[in-house]
């Protein structure tokens, strides 16, 4: 049953990464280096004045999506499901971190704290930080012009564009392919 699924994924073409894909991650390899590490990745910018790291596990995706309205969304077509990912923007041993999920290829803030933790601990912990520390305030509650800056701020001087939101989700996508592929052969190992 194992190999056969297995031979399912590729067979459908699951562990191929889609065109559009490869041309989007050389697009993002301009200004980020990508670090897949298991079912994690990492980009971090090159171009930037300060260290600036996105990270995301594959199968941290938003579940059900949710309007202004507090409705749930119904989607009609298939798209790659909103993934949650960690934004770091460090300097000086002070880290900006924002909790930020991809939808619709755009970029969206959840919530934003600051941390003097390092930025590789933040990321091991998917920019969840500890009890203790200030979580930060609740963000649909700063003031709009406030938020608008934020993301401005994310978007244009972090590099977290439209582009690098939509690669996070695709890129998600496609990893967890590939890690189901290797959860088969590994249980298929295991198995037999």
């Amino acid at each position: 049953i194992l190999a056969r699924e297995e031979q399912e994924e590729k067979d459908m073409g699951n562990t191929e990464m889609p065109a559009e894909l490869m041309d989007l991650k050389s697009a993002i390899e301009q200004t980020w280096r990508i670090v897949e590490d298991g079912a994690t990745t990492s980009l971090f910018h090159k171009e930037s004045s300060h260290k600036i790291q996105v990270s995301f596990h594959c199968q941290d995706t938003v579940e059900e999506v949710i309007d202004e309205n507090g409705e749930v969304v119904e989607e009609e077509e298939e798209v790659s499901a909103p993934v949650r990912f960690t934004v770091t923007v460090s300097k000086a041993g002070k880290s900006l971190v924002f909790a930020c999920f991809s939808e619709y290829g755009q970029a969206k803030i959840e919530g934003i704290s600051t941390s003097s933790l390092s930025a590789d601990t933040i990321h091991e912990n998917q920019g969840t930080l500890p009890k203790p520390v200030y979580q930060g305030p609740d963000y649909l509650e700063l003031a709009e012009d406030l938020q608008e800056s934020l993301q401005v701020f994310l978007e244009e001087e972090c590099g977290v564009s439209s582009d690098v939101a939509a690669f996070v989700a695709m890129f998600a996508d496609y990893r967890e392919e590939m890690c189901y592929v290797n959860w088969l052969k590994e249980t298929q190992s295991i198995i037999s």
